[in-house]
């Protein structure tokens, strides 16, 4: 499935390991919407959001993504976040004071800690 916007397109797919959703563009107050509407259409116990290819990254989406892992969260299910340390989207999430602990450098790493916190 492909969700594209003003500015923004969404690649979504399930693997054997989740869903993933990977961002690409800018993902601002015009199109986080529809961010929400992808990420509220997971049914997947993990959901891996890949912002490694963003371009830009505002507090509206910020928002988005904080709002949707508190309702995953609250669903008993997992948000992991792939933002590599030298990705706009990473130095976004640390400005904000997120914490480093909700993002992963790959899509392989993110999987491995799933697979880690699942095992524990």
């Amino acid at each position: 499935m492909r969700v594209t916007g003003t500015s923004m397109a969404i690649e979504a797919r399930t693997g054997a390991t989740g869903d993933v959703l990977v961002v690409r563009g800018e993902l601002d107050l015009t199109n986080a919407c529809e961010l929400a509407d992808a990420l509220s259409g997971t049914t997947s116990q993990t959901v891996v959001l890949d912002l490694g290819e963003l371009a830009f990254l505002d507090s509206a989406g910020m928002r988005t993504i904080d709002q949707q892992h508190r309702r995953l969260t609250a669903e008993g299910r997992r948000l992991l976040i792939v933002a590599p340390a030298d990705s706009r989207a990473a130095w976004t999430f640390r400005v904000a004071g997120f914490s480093d602990t909700l993002l992963h450098e790959s899509l392989e790493l993110a999987f491995l800690s799933a697979a880690h916190d699942a095992a524990t």
